[in-house]
């Protein structure tokens, strides 16, 4: 079962390589062989942080959560803007702490990044231990939902858990 990870990560890796890849010739195609490599061994001991599940068989469910992800940035950069803008008294910086009810490290990793590269909002720290995040947001509405938003009950549902 390992085995075949470190196989279809290799491949996946390749692709990628070759699809950001301008260019396919020897040269290209070897470095994207060995950096696919490189990187399935340093991830092989990772292999336990993975879902227990494969993901590849819930497509839809991945294909729905970047679809979202993607509308989740765009309607954050326009608040973003709309603050900064608009008159400084919208801007109301503080930090929250919640617990997400996610079940496995992948899936709270997993949030952290996207509150992170979500504008506006940014992932302090999360307590390995119990799961607590410290958020960073730059206006309340930013701050607010973050527990029990559509991303986290995406990310739950890509768990095997049921999102309600």
């Amino acid at each position: 079962m390992v085995r075949k990870r470190q196989i279809v990560l290799f491949i996946a890796l390749l692709l990628f390589w070759l699809l950001l890849s301008s260019e396919y010739d020897a040269q290209h195609i070897i470095t994207g062989v060995l950096l696919s490599l490189l990187l399935t061994w340093f991830w092989r001991d990772l292999s336990h942080l993975l879902p227990s599940k494969s993901l590849t068989r819930d497509l839809p469910g991945l294909l729905l959560f970047s679809m979202t992800l993607i509308w989740e940035i765009i309607l954050a950069n326009i608040s973003v803007a709309r603050s900064v803008l608009s008159s400084s008294d919208k801007l109301d910086s503080g930090f929250v702490s919640f617990k997400p009810e996610l079940e496995t490290s992948w899936g709270r990793v997993l949030l952290a990044n996207v509150i992170t590269i979500t504008p506006g909002t940014l992932t302090i720290d999360v307590n390995p231990d119990t799961g607590v995040f410290m958020v960073h947001g730059l206006t309340k509405d930013m701050r607010e939902g973050l527990a029990d938003g559509r991303l986290v009950k995406q990310i739950k549902r890509l768990e095997g858990g049921r999102a309600s």
